[in-house]
């Protein structure tokens, strides 16, 4: 009886007092006109200021929010939910160590939700970014598409690709999807139309892109170790070089809050992270094990880095200094391939046949009660 109650209360958690965007149980919890809840701090993020509404992640409605999100009728239904819940659980709250303490224990990354890119032929995942409300962006080389899906998994829309032009890497600048393939860079508009937009420079078989808040897309040039950074438009921008740094090849990169760069060089098997003016931070080439071989890479909300590498995702600090290991699949079939990270606090991992991923980002602490 114990255990039926027990799977009950789990069930009614993760389906009813858990929120759509963050995953995590409500915090201030909202509902919108559509009759959809979500937090306080996830529609804020959501909110298009300059026109006060909030297109609803689930259904798509558009609801004209008066003012600011805290005037949204707040839902006491499930604002009293969580209130049982919360004193249930300090009731029985204790720790499974010693029985008595009080400290604060911190729990492992968790993962939230797991899905598949179905495809009905053999698939190679070569890029993924996101949108600012969630959605997940992943390029298909093999089969010519840039798939877009909901934080649950949802398809939203594919867009197939001609042979001519096969997705290689994805970035989302602003509103608008972006993808490289072989020296060329396009867009996606709106109507699903795939528009040139500049020639890259150099002969490299692929050019990973990442982009920074909406102003610009910056393209990784392998063995000429820079970035070029074009406009929305393809206009060039800027060069960016390290300063004295050369003999390598760069690949995946990011960009993060201080416009920073963070690269991994194939050649030199290092993580390299500069200023704009070129100004190297750090070089990170090793995590105290003797093979360190960084792939795709991505920052968080608070500029914290994350790395694939063989077969585990390591976090870095933002200077680019190795903290730990944040996901070891040494003993699973999944291989992570790309990472990307979204402003809700998840890091959203896919394998090379588009198995999907989404960590939350940060651990989090319980205290437990005496």
């Amino acid at each position: 009886m114990a255990t039926a109650e027990l799977q009950l209360s789990e069930l009614i958690e993760e389906e009813f007092l858990k929120c759509k965007i963050c995953f995590e149980l409500y915090k201030s919890p909202r509902i919108l006109p559509c009759l959809h809840t979500y937090c306080e701090q996830c529609l804020e993020k959501l909110l298009e200021k300059g026109k006060g509404t909030i297109c609803c992640p689930e259904c798509r409605t558009e609801a004209h929010i008066q003012g600011r999100v805290s005037n949204i009728k707040t839902n006491f239904y499930i604002k009293g939910l969580l209130d049982l819940f919360e004193s249930k659980r300090n009731k029985e709250a204790v720790c499974s160590v010693c029985q008595s303490c009080s400290d604060t224990l911190i729990q492992l990354p968790t993962l939230v939700r797991s899905f598949d890119t179905e495809d009905e032929y053999k698939i190679n995942i070569t890029g993924i970014a996101n949108f600012e409300n969630g959605d997940i962006v992943i390029a298909d080389k093999d089969n010519s598409v840039v798939k877009q899906f909901r934080p649950n998994g949802k398809t939203v829309g594919n867009t197939s690709v001609s042979e001519e032009c096969c997705p290689c890497s994805v970035t989302v600048c602003g509103d608008t999807i972006y993808f490289s393939s072989r020296a060329k860079l396009y867009k996606i508009t709106v109507d699903s139309n795939i528009i040139q937009i500049n020639n890259l420079r150099g002969s490299q078989t692929s050019y990973p892109i990442a982009s920074y808040k909406g102003k610009y897309i910056a393209v990784s040039e392998g063995t000429l170790c820079t970035l070029s950074l074009y406009d929305s438009k393809g206009s060039l921008v800027d060069r960016v070089r390290p300063h004295g740094y050369c003999g390598g090849k760069f690949m995946f990169l990011a960009v993060n809050s201080r416009e920073e760069f963070i690269v991994t060089d194939c050649v030199k098997k290092c993580i390299v992270v500069f200023t704009k003016t070129g100004e190297i931070i750090n070089v990170c080439a090793s995590t105290g094990s003797a093979k360190f071989v960084p792939f795709s890479v991505c920052v968080d909300q608070r500029d914290n880095i994350y790395a694939v590498e063989s077969g585990r995702i390591l976090q870095l600090s933002p200077n680019g200094e190795f903290q730990r290991v944040f996901v070891d699949f040494k003993d699973e079939t999944f291989r992570p391939k790309l990472i990307t990270a979204d402003v809700f606090g998840h890091l959203i991992v896919t394998d090379k046949e588009g198995s999907v991923r989404v960590y939350k980002i940060k651990t989090f602490s319980i205290r437990m009660i005496e």
